[in-house]
């Protein structure tokens, strides 16, 4: 008997058997061109059909012309549309998953330029995120998009979807009617219960007319976490409404678009966070609940739902991770699922900036054709030089491909510089990573020498046909330093760094990235009397997505650290700090560290002595050897170079 028998059991939603309770939730990926799937998304879902999921939501797809609050996203008002979503269902129900699509209206939550249409909405208030004030809907417009989420239905049911999800959550357009903070309205579509549910039901009922055998279900917030808006008793009592609409299913979410911490919780929340949405609302429906946000263990999945808490679980970025974690699961070999680390990097940080999804853990990701694992024509002796991450995803593949392979690292332990990530405040998730990746090393018979240094010398010695340099980069002395009377430190000695309960940290910047904001979170959460962060930048951490920045700078401001952008320092004047911040002066006294935060130089220096002392020998730079940057990259550099050798 598996170990997972709730999570494996198959579930009927409306008429329609799932073979388990594993759901793909809908997710943008940024994979479609033109209003149209690629076969680039295609392969994505296929991938995941395959990896045995029991039932995918293909991301929000636009009913209506002036909804596309991104520019990659299906539109399904185009009756073109029909042959281009018949392939992708075609290929899911190849593999034996169920799909459905998510019908969406974005309202007043996105952007003209995608459109150059004005925004609809239910009143003519300013968008929180956008800051455009959208056109306040007629009823004759109100009975056009009804209709066209009613035709849209029919469209993809006809083209083979199993069924249809209505967007009711995340500040859209039917939330924005269901909402007193974003319906103002003073007809029949504005004001008491009834008037707010009005426009969402008839959706509904004119979905069912349209599509009467197909599965019909919706998402829906479980709290608005809005001063003014929905409270998770008023959506409650919404759902049980409209759970009697004749519909199959409730999924359940959280937040509103402008709030990207809440919709999409980044690695600092905790796992599960709001499994409660669904345990309080199956309590009084009779239809199938779908709980979601933050369920990346299958053994915590298990329990939500042999404890009866939900009746399925979107485990979305778990399946971004690994493709195959329900046939894992199925086998019995839970420990291989490569895990999700939440850093939200390669995903929703890539869709937010309109790039196609990625992950930081897994290269294939929105690549699956192309980068697929083969076997290698010819199986060679390879070594790896550095066991972070880039070189122990390299040796992995390599063997997968084949090859026999040994893995050197000069430390006594595998991780490179996510050992020191791990140790910040709410990231120790990373240090994920490098233990699945070390323990699928083991299992696939890689030869792992620790506290090793490997040299030129050893190339002839133990025969090695191909080398794969990833020693990674280092972080030197910092290169400004702005008084001999206060210690400077770069970011991996600020890491280490013990004792500083008590004392004043200045931190200068020059990242762009989050090391700066969790090394202040770090101090301030050992005691540190004063931190403050310090960029020359337009912002600290620029580049970050906005969930983890968000959450970060909340976390901060409760620390009472402080951030000062466009700033730099003018001197020191003993141990006090004289910064020049915007044009005015700011005196930081008493500083008892500074720590500079900037890019690591690249250690390549035995890719060089290996091209000179054996110039016939393959070799290949990877990670921060061949240029400094994150773990996504050294991810994929290693996943890549090891798919060429």
């Amino acid at each position: 008997m598996t170990a997972f028998p709730h999570l494996m059991s198959p579930i009927t939603i409306g008429s329609l058997t799932v073979r388990n309770r594993i759901v793909s939730s809908a997710h943008l990926t940024e994979l479609s061109q033109e209003d149209r799937p690629t076969q680039r998304m295609i392969d994505y879902h296929a991938a995941r059909a395959a990896g045995g999921v029991g039932l995918i939501i293909t991301e929000s797809m636009s009913v209506h012309p002036t909804s596309r609050q991104e520019h990659n996203v299906v539109s399904l008002w185009d009756e073109g549309i029909a042959p281009w979503i018949r392939q992708l269902t075609e290929v899911v129900h190849r593999h034996g998953a169920r799909i459905f699509c998510q019908l969406h209206h974005a309202g007043r939550q996105q952007e003209a330029h995608y459109t150059q249409l004005a925004p609809w909405a239910p009143s003519p208030l300013m968008c929180p995120m956008h800051r455009e004030v959208p056109h306040a809907m007629t009823k004759a417009e109100i009975a056009e998009v009804v209709e066209a989420f009613a035709a849209c239905a029919g469209r993809v049911v006809r083209a083979g979807y199993d069924g249809v999800e209505v967007h009711f959550a995340h500040g859209y357009l039917i939330q924005q009617f269901l909402s007193p903070w974003s319906n103002k309205r003073t007809d029949e579509y504005g004001g008491s219960f009834e008037n707010r549910l009005r426009f969402g039901r008839e959706i509904l009922r004119a979905i069912r007319a349209r599509v009467p055998e197909a599965v019909v279900g919706i998402r829906i917030n479980g709290d608005e976490f809005v001063d003014g808006g929905l409270s998770q008793r008023e959506l409650q009592e919404m759902a049980v409404v409209l759970a009697r609409e004749q519909i199959d299913y409730i999924g359940l979410s959280a937040g509103i678009h402008y709030m990207p911490h809440v919709t999409i919780p980044p690695m600092s929340a905790p796992l599960g966070l709001f499994v409660y949405f669904a345990a309080e609302l199956r309590e009084r429906v009779a239809i199938p609940v779908i709980a979601s946000h933050r369920i990346k263990d299958v053994y915590q999945a298990e329990e939500i739902l042999a404890s009866g808490q939900a009746d399925l679980v979107a485990m979305t970025r778990a399946q971004i991770a690994d493709p195959e974690l329900a046939q894992k699961v199925r086998e019995g070999r839970p420990e291989d699922i490569r895990p999700c680390l939440g850093c939200m990097e390669g995903c929703i940080g890539r869709v937010r900036l309109g790039w196609p999804i990625s992950c930081v853990v897994n290269a294939q990701v929105g690549r699956e054709a192309e980068l697929a694992i083969a076997p290698a024509k010819t199986r060679r002796k390879a070594a790896v030089v550095g066991g972070g991450p880039a070189g122990m995803e390299a040796a992995r593949v390599l063997r997968l491909r084949g090859h026999e392979v040994d893995l050197y690292e000069e430390e006594p332990e595998l991780g490179g510089q996510l050992r020191y990530a791990a140790r910040l405040p709410l990231r120790e998730e990373f240090f994920e990573l490098p233990r699945w990746q070390a323990r699928q090393l083991e299992k696939l018979g890689v030869r792992i020498f620790l506290k090793s240094r490997f040299t030129p010398a050893l190339v002839a010695e133990h025969g090695y046909e191909a080398v794969i340099v990833a020693t990674g980069a280092v972080y030197g002395s910092p290169t400004t330093v702005y008084s001999d009377q206060v210690p400077h430190l770069n970011v991996i000695e600020g890491v280490e760094l013990a004792g500083v309960e008590g004392k004043s940290a200045l931190i200068v910047e020059r990242d762009w990235h989050n090391k700066g904001l969790h090394l202040a979170e770090k101090y301030a959460r050992e005691g540190a009397t004063r931190v403050v962060i310090l960029t020359e930048e337009v912002d600290t951490a620029a580049d970050l997505d906005s969930a983890n920045k968000f959450s970060t700078f909340q976390r901060l401001r409760s620390l009472r650290v402080r951030w000062l952008s466009h700033g730099r320092v003018s001197r020191f004047v003993g141990r006090d700090a004289y910064l020049d911040h915007e044009g005015m002066e700011v005196v930081i006294p008493d500083v008892d560290v500074v720590v500079v935060v900037e890019k690591p130089v690249a250690e390549d220096s035995l890719a060089r002595e290996l091209a000179e002392r054996h110039p016939g020998l393959e070799v290949r730079v990877v990670g921060g050897a061949y240029s400094p940057r994150r773990a996504l990259d050294a991810v994929h550099d290693g996943f890549r170079a090891a798919l060429c050798v």
